[in-house]
Order: structure tokens, then C-alpha cells, then sequence
């Protein structure tokens, strides 16, 4: 997850489509943009208390 928005030195083009392609398929789902808004900001708690 925390490879897919980022570039690295030396990732040949076939990498770079892996990650594109992966990135892509997140994007496209509910599901997918779910997950990355969670890992982003944090899951949601129940407040204590």
C-alpha cells in the first residue's frame, strides 16, 4: 500500500505498470478508495467513554 503512489529508483517499467495497475483497481472501487482514506487518516473508533 504505501508503494502504489510513490516512484522508486531503478523500478524497471514492468514494476511501474504493476504499481499503476494496482493504484488503478484501488481507485476504481469503493472498496479500494475505502482502504486508502483508512490507512491515510485512521480507522474510525468508537469514542471511549
Amino acid at each position: 500500500m504505501t508503494n502504489l503512489p510513490r516512484e522508486f529508483p531503478g523500478q524497471d517499467a514492468f514494476d511501474t505498470r504493476m504499481r499503476q495497475t494496482d493504484y488503478a483497481d484501488f481507485l476504481g472501487s469503493e472498496a479500494g478508495r475505502k482502504t486508502i482514506a483508512e490507512n491515510a487518516v485512521g480507522r474510525p473508533f468508537d469514542p471511549i467513554g
